[in-house]
């Protein structure tokens, strides 16, 4: 698990690196040379698709999200695991609208190409689907994690540490 996270997080650090290049070196050209790189562009929009979805993916695996913990810490031990498992399987819905939803935006959209850069359009939609998938296997472990006994305190002690 730490080599996926790893590896995520080195795929964010170079998307966001080489859109923040494209889009600095279209700037200096656009207000130095009143020229610019239109494939550039259209690149660093995919990239910014892509890095906000596997953002979201590694935060999640993390316990970032946002959560209404003050809320949760106040119920009982019981209360709290039941609260847990409903949040679970109503994320694991939306997970499956996302993947599903994604999924025919992809497949309608992979003979549609940008203009510029000719990429298929459908790569762009392909991010909601990696999200959705990545975020429900999580969403599953932690399930099963609490199946198996797993206080909601460990989920977070989890998060951190792997």
């Amino acid at each position: 698990m730490n080599r996926i996270k790893q590896l995520a997080e080195i795929l964010l650090v170079v998307g966001l690196a080489c859109m923040a290049l494209m889009v600095f070196g279209n700037v200096v050209l656009r207000y130095v040379f009143s020229s610019g790189i239109t494939f550039s562009e259209e690149v660093s929009r995919f990239l910014f698709v892509w890095i906000t979805f596997l953002g979201a993916v590694l935060v999640f695996a993390q316990g970032g999200h946002i959560a209404m913990g003050t809320v949760v810490s106040r119920l009982s031990p019981l209360a709290r695991r039941w609260c847990v498992a409903v949040s679970g399987v109503l994320m694991l819905g939306c997970c499956v609208l996302m993947v599903w939803g994604g999924w025919h935006q992809t497949v309608i959209n992979l003979n549609n190409f940008a203009p510029v850069s000719g990429v298929p359009r459908g790569a762009i939609y392909a991010a909601a689907v990696f999200a959705g998938i990545g975020i429900g296997v999580i969403t599953v472990r932690n399930l099963v994690l609490l199946m198996r006994g797993a206080s909601v305190e460990q989920f977070a002690q989890n998060a951190e540490t792997e």
